[in-house]
């Protein structure tokens, strides 16, 4: 099921499902929202702070939902990440998001609740958040490609590979899922976990460690999420070595992790956390195809 397209003008609601957000950067990220024409709203305890977690559980969820049921709400845009996602998933009923399909933005720990959109059956999308890189502006996000797929109806959308390079060629057609690698690890074995099977993988992390990577993706492959992937899309991995002389690079590295796919693989594609490129878009649920080129929407990613 596709949410329905995020308009001129629309509201979007802001929430916190992780971490606690700095006012600063949320007031910054509100106004460049208001300058690519939408209109931001904040979720009743968006400011709340419970250690490490913006609130509790019961607040944080109770955010979510009621974003979620605002028929004035478009869709529902991401804070920041850190940690917290997890405390919400078994308090949200896939169909209570059936009910409101709502077009969901973030990543980091939001990679939590875009399963969540997953194993309900609607589209979500992978990319910036409110507090961190859209508060930054255009040098660190691409309002035109992500409130483009946001919008994107019909079939064609591209999203270019740019700087990314293919460490596996090939063609490969298949769904798009992924998120941030640590969560995605953190799900196996649980309900809301993530199958790869006829899918495109993006997968990506941020200053974990070369043998982190490695444990992460044979975890995934030995719980049989990774059997069945049609390609794999790498993020940049900022900050993902032992140390600078360890002699060889994190391309290197998953070039050699990925040959047992036998798939098309492409690393550095700047979805989720990157190094100072502006953040991309990535639509999970939405069918692609990935090439040379880069990925292809082979349907509309929203309603």
């Amino acid at each position: 099921m596709k949410p329905p397209a995020v308009l001129p003008g629309a509201t979007v609601g802001i929430l916190a499902p992780a971490s606690p957000v700095q006012l600063s950067w949320l007031e910054a990220g509100e106004a460049e929202l208001r300058r690519v024409g939408l209109v931001p709203r904040r979720s009743r305890n968006l400011l709340k702070r419970s250690g490490y977690t913006a609130g509790s559980a019961a607040e944080r969820t109770a955010d979510l939902i009621e974003l979620l049921e605002d028929e004035e709400v478009s869709a529902i845009f991401g804070a920041r990440g850190g940690y917290g996602c997890l405390d919400l998933l078994r308090h949200v009923p896939p169909e209570r998001i059936r009910e409101h399909p709502k077009a969901i933005l973030g990543g980091s720990d939001l990679t939590a609740l875009l399963a969540l959109w997953s194993g309900a059956g609607i589209a979500s999308f992978h990319g910036p958040m409110v507090a961190q890189q859209i508060a930054r502006g255009p040098s660190r996000w691409d309002p035109d490609e992500t409130l483009g797929l946001l919008r994107a109806r019909e079939p064609g959308f591209g999203l270019a590979w740019r700087d990314a390079e293919i460490l596996h060629p090939g063609r490969a057609e298949g769904v798009l899922r992924g998120g941030c690698l640590s969560i995605l690890a953190a799900l196996a074995g649980t309900p809301f976990a993530i199958s790869f099977r006829g899918a495109i993988a993006v997968l990506e992390d941020i200053s974990v460690k070369p043998y982190q990577l490695e444990r992460m993706l044979t975890q995934l492959s030995l719980a049989g999420l990774l059997d069945g992937v049609k390609g794999i899309v790498f993020g940049q991995m900022p900050g993902c070595t032992q140390h600078p002389d360890q002699g060889y690079t994190t391309a290197e590295l998953l070039a050699r992790l990925s040959e047992r796919f036998e798939v098309p693989v492409a690393f550095g594609f700047a979805t989720g956390h990157t190094d100072l490129d502006p953040c991309r878009t990535a639509p999970f649920g939405v069918r692609a195809r990935m090439d040379a080129d880069g990925l292809t929407l082979l349907e509309g990613a929203v309603a």
